[in-house]
């Protein structure tokens, strides 16, 4: 009787997972409500108010970093309810409390993504980048839904707003609707006392984690050199690493299509007739297995190699010197002169925009997937490639013989900013 008694108690602390998604996602409303009444969604000025944020506002730092971290954790504690769930049957015998913790899972992971862009520092720039070409991608209508990503052909302040709209406006209007439907169709929630104690103590040690670490915040997009290594958040650096090792058109794949028709199958598992234990402990035992293996590949890769760590460690460096500086609301345009000014001798913003992905932060050529993209050094030196030839070239490129994936500028940079890119093209030396 004793031992079966410390059994169901075991059982029941177990049994709080619903407890910590409940109190880890009245952080993010709560904090998320609270950073809104300063952020500003535009590429201009997204920057400046998130460091306004940091600097200025009564406890700012630790509120983002609550923000920032709880998103994290609350991933992490949403697929620990979901595995909780699946262990207990759940799917079978409380069919809506299944539904709504796939469903829950879902929706943070969206909000954590639409909401990784929103700083619009150097991370932000680049992983808005990734989300565009994992869009761009998919099949059949990859083109529509970048389209519809960014609001238009390229990302600017409509994308940003777009983002905004969705993580602060669609995710939580969804999710409090999927919550309520669970709370009228069950009208109970058990062992309250423990979820309550248990969602406590974790908001207590996030608390002490927040003080103590701030979330990151990276140079402005508008400023970031050729040199810079964005990582992504920790429920993402799975998905980066795993990037890293896929064509385009495949990661597009890996990235979203999978993951998509996971949650459908995970979410359809009480209709389904047969081996439904069997569908749901391979998709989250695999997804676990992926998770685990790519995030520590990710760390193991950027330790192993020297300048890697460097630049790391470098970029930690200066962003715990620009915590120190007093907080200036600087112009678009002086940040723009300023960056050019520390950045000289190294390519133009533009380049470092639209070009470098291809062609490498120093024109030394790149490769995305298996598709290998051709060096600028030299290039000078061939027929038809003076200053005049490569303005020419980025207007239209299928007249200096070049096919896609090279694609036209001319709806995306003016004269003299295609003309800065192709001085600066025809500087290189090899």
């Amino acid at each position: 009787m004793i031992s079966t008694g410390k059994s169901d108690q075991i059982r029941g602390w177990l049994q709080t997972t619903g407890g910590i998604v409940a109190v880890l996602l009245l952080v993010q409303f709560v904090t998320g409500v609270l950073l809104a009444f300063y952020y500003v969604p535009s590429v201009d000025h997204a920057h400046t108010t998130v460091s306004y944020i940091e600097k200025v506002v009564s406890s700012g730092s630790w509120l983002r970093s609550l923000h920032h971290y709880g998103s994290q954790w609350l991933a992490l504690f949403a697929f620990l309810h979901v595995a909780r769930l699946f262990w207990d049957e759940a799917y079978a015998y409380r069919k809506v409390q299944w539904l709504v913790a796939v469903l829950v899972l879902a929706l943070v992971m969206a909000a954590a993504g639409t909401g990784y862009s929103l700083p619009w520092d150097a991370r932000a720039f680049f992983s808005t980048r990734i989300a565009e070409g994992l869009m761009n991608g998919l099949p059949f209508g990859g083109r529509f839904a970048r389209l519809w990503l960014l609001g238009g052909n390229e990302i600017s302040t409509i994308t940003l707003s777009r983002f905004f709209a969705m993580h602060v406006l669609v995710t939580p209007f969804v999710i409090l609707v999927v919550i309520g439907w669970q709370i009228r169709r069950t009208r109970c929630w058990s062992n309250i006392k423990r979820n309550v104690v248990v969602g406590g103590l974790v908001f207590l040690a996030l608390a002490i984690w927040c003080a103590k670490f701030p979330a990151p915040l990276g140079p402005s997009a508008t400023a970031v050199t050729s040199d810079y290594l964005p990582r992504p958040g920790a429920q993402f650096l799975w998905l980066f690493e795993t990037l890293k090792h896929m064509p385009g058109g495949v990661g597009s794949i890996v990235g979203v299509v999978l993951p998509g028709i996971a949650v459908l199958v995970l979410a359809s598992l009480p209709w389904l007739r047969t081996r439904q234990r069997v569908i749901g402990g391979v998709l989250l035992g695999a997804f676990a297995v992926l998770v685990l293996t790519m995030t520590i590949a990710a760390y193991a890769s950027d330790r192993r190699d020297p300048r890697t760590r460097e630049q790391l460690a470098r970029q930690a460096q200066e962003e715990a010197n620009w915590r120190r500086e007093p907080f200036t609301a600087t112009s678009l345009q002086s940040l723009q002169a300023e960056t050019q000014a520390t950045n000289a001798g190294g390519p133009p913003l533009l380049y470092v925009k639209f070009c470098q992905d291809c062609h490498g932060p120093h024109g030394e050529g790149a490769q995305r997937g298996t598709v290998k993209f051709p060096p600028l050094l030299g290039v000078p030196a061939k027929p038809r490639r003076t200053t005049e030839d490569i303005v020419g070239l980025l207007k239209d490129p299928p007249a200096y013989g070049l096919l896609p994936p090279m694609r036209s500028f001319s709806d995306k940079l003016s004269e003299e900013q295609m003309r800065e890119i192709a001085q600066w093209v025809e500087s290189l030396k090899k």
